[in-house]
């Protein structure tokens, strides 16, 4: 039985293709290590899909990206907006899902210390959440593998 769901990715680019295909570029699977703090990321790119039954469409939505406890970015979406935004596919033969899915671009952004980026998706059924990103420091003996040479 499928259930609703948020699903997340983290990457440094979004490309569309010919074809209406897309390629995810230099995916992140749950830590992104920098060698210092400040730092500023010249994009960071967010692919969030939220998935539900059919027989349970999405009535309301309001879509948002936390750094720790600070709102980056929030979508709000009313029932109209969210059925012309979504994607009804059948799922071999075996139950209908509704899609509907944002790509979120920041750019540039900055971290001033290791945090957390989350999502949190508010429906009229209660609060999903994606696969956060936790955003680090590389320990000390990485740091200096990525030092430049004769420094």
């Amino acid at each position: 039985m499928m259930t609703r769901h948020v699903e997340t990715l983290f990457c440094d680019d979004i490309r569309h293709e010919i074809g209406g295909k897309l390629s995810y570029i230099g995916v992140y699977s749950g830590g992104l290590f920098v060698p210092a703090f400040p730092v500023t990321l010249p994009k960071l790119c967010l692919s969030v899909r939220i998935v539900t039954p059919a027989n349970e469409p999405l009535r309301t939505l309001i879509l948002r990206v936390l750094k720790d406890e600070e709102n980056l970015q929030e979508l709000t979406l009313d029932e109209d907006q969210l059925a012309a935004a979504s994607d009804a596919d059948e799922d071999a033969a075996e139950e209908r899902i509704q899609m509907t899915q944002f790509m979120l671009v920041f750019s540039p952004i900055q971290f001033d210390e290791p945090c957390t980026l989350k999502v949190r998706v508010q429906t009229e059924t209660g609060e999903l959440r994606g696969m956060a990103l936790k955003v680090d420091q590389l320990p000390s003996m990485f740091a200096q593998d990525l030092a430049p040479s004769g420094a």
